[in-house]
């Protein structure tokens, strides 16, 4: 069986140096060649990959990325990329709207200061300019909040302006405690999200949306909250590849299990799903507290990831679950 979706981390490069960014690990890896890039299109398309996610790093700076995007949706494959905004115009949206290219965005602030102080001087103007002009040819993106020690108490805020802006749906996301977030010490702690998502509760029930929290397998046993929705990564049928075609555990932790490049698509996918570490986070051994946690059959010990970046293991705790946090806290003193 094929991966229903591919998540490609198609360049490192970006034109701005977030405080809170995890694909600083890929900044520097070599793209894989073109004719390599389409090859594994076409093959995606032949073994039935469904969805592909173009990120990065900023994807619209990856090496022809328009002729990438064309014969995505040419081998009648669903794609969609997710960009910082601040390099679209005009020109760039009306391609993404004839190519009929999904589009997610992310808006970290609801001011020109809360976004600056993250994303650098200059950003917040730019970023408005590309929203607009998405707008104006008829996208209406998906923004995304990442939250962090910056900006953790102006969720609601930034869910509020992000919609007044065109966005069509809004997603939340910790930021995770890997590259410039753990450098910057800007990753936000258990206590903090918690406010986080109590905010994010407030602003769907008051505006009657809802809201999506990624990486927060946790959430349903921490807060009630019937508008947001949330799910777990490990119950899903996605590969993460990397800009020179590695395939990783997950594009947090960068750990590779297989290259594309070299054994293609469909290899690459047996090599994962056989791989210990994958049936590790897919068949986790839970540890106290998650062993005797009423969620632990949906959140299966939280993100694997973060559990790994923090405790170096996979089947760790979570350790931005407040309940993981209370528990560890307790059994310390």
């Amino acid at each position: 069986m094929p991966p229903e979706t591919l998540i490609w981390i198609i360049t490192g490069r970006c034109n701005l140096q977030c405080k809170h960014c995890y694909a600083t690990a890929y900044r520097e890896e070599i793209e894989i060649p073109q004719n390599r890039k389409l090859e594994l299109i076409k093959e995606a398309a032949d073994i039935g990959v469904e969805y592909i996610q173009y990120t990065g790093g900023e994807p619209l700076l990856a090496k022809n990325i328009f002729e990438i995007l064309q014969y995505t949706k040419d081998c009648g494959i669903e794609s969609s990329i997710f960009t910082n905004l601040t390099i679209i115009n005009d020109k760039i949206a009306s391609k993404l709207a004839k190519l009929e290219v999904g589009v997610y965005a992310s808006i970290d602030g609801p001011s020109k200061e809360i976004y600056e102080k993250i994303r650098g001087l200059g950003s917040w103007s730019k970023a408005l300019k590309g929203m607009k002009s998405l707008v104006l040819n008829g996208i209406f993106p998906h923004v995304n909040i990442t939250v962090t020690e910056l900006n953790w108490n102006h969720v609601k805020e930034t869910i509020n302006r992000a919609l007044s802006l065109g966005a069509s749906s809004i997603s939340i996301i910790p930021a995770m405690p890997s590259s410039s977030a753990l450098k910057n010490r800007v990753y936000v702690s258990p206590e903090h999200f918690l406010k986080a998502l109590i905010q994010a509760k407030e602003a769907s029930e008051e505006l009657g949306i809802f809201v999506s929290v990624w990486c927060t397998p946790f959430l349903g046993a921490v807060i009630d909250a019937p508008n947001l929705i949330y799910g777990n990564c490990r119950n899903w049928d996605v590969m993460d590849m990397t800009p020179s075609g590695r395939v990783v555990l997950c594009d947090v932790l960068n750990i590779e299990v297989a290259n594309v490049a070299e054994v293609g698509i469909e290899e690459s996918y047996n090599m994962l799903v056989n791989h210990p570490l994958y049936i590790k986070v897919i068949t986790p051994k839970l540890n106290p507290p998650c062993n005797t946690c009423s969620l632990r059959w949906k959140c299966k010990g939280g993100c694997y990831a973060r559990a790994y970046l923090i405790n170096k293991r996979l089947e760790s705790p979570d350790p931005l679950c407040p309940i993981v946090e209370s528990y560890f806290q307790r059994i310390k003193f």
